[in-house]
């Protein structure tokens, strides 16, 4: 079976915890560049790639949140001294 169609509205806002989202913001809550789910650059990390998760949608650098995260989306980052950040990306309206 295939996922519901989402609305235009969630390139801009998630549902729940984000788990579904599949927008382009690629930035972090305070500012940093997300690095891409399928560089080990400037971060290793073996776990949450396109090849293991290849449901989750990790598209390029995209804000994501592939293990279902309470807190929602999150990003490894570009910068060395952070391995990884949660994206600020508002709840949309018409879910609590």
């Amino acid at each position: 079976t295939h996922p519901p169609a989402s609305g235009p509205s969630s390139q801009y806002c998630i549902n729940g915890n984000g788990k579904d989202y599949r927008g382009t913001i690629a930035r972090t809550g305070t500012g940093r560049t997300c690095q891409e789910w399928s560089s080990q650059t400037p971060h290793s990390h073996n776990y949450f790639t396109p090849v293991t998760h290849p449901r989750a949608g990790l598209d390029k650098n995209y804000c994501r949140n592939p293990d279902g995260d309470v807190n929602g989306l999150w990003c490894f980052t570009t910068d060395p001294e952070k391995k990884w950040e949660y994206c600020e990306i508002p709840r949309c309206c018409n879910y609590p």
